[in-house]
């Protein structure tokens, strides 16, 4: 979770992420992907994916499904690696 050592510009990135990959990581929305020319892939190649695991608060956990912002990553080209721990998430290889 983000704490105060959290810097404002990861909660706005994540802010960000949390709004224009919104109907590719919530729960209630469906599992599509996003292209890679959407808003949404754009925030996700330019911030560093991995700062923003930990800006994930309690509440946007409750409306988002961690394996699918794993999968918009991976499809916007900014993957997160394998293993790598993302909010309590632990990274699984891709599907073959």
């Amino acid at each position: 979770m983000c704490s105060s050592s959290c810097s404002y510009e990861i909660r706005v990135h994540k802010d960000d992420i949390m709004h224009y990959c919104r109907f590719f990581i919530e729960k209630s929305l469906g599992n599509g992907e996003p292209s890679t020319t959407s808003a949404c892939c754009k925030y996700v190649r330019r911030v560093n994916v991995v700062e923003i695991c930990p800006a994930f608060t309690e509440d946007d956990k409750a409306r988002i499904e961690l394996w699918k912002w794993v999968k918009v990553t991976r499809n916007c080209g900014n993957a997160l690696a394998t293993g790598h721990n993302c909010a309590s998430y632990v990274v699984q290889p891709p599907a073959s």
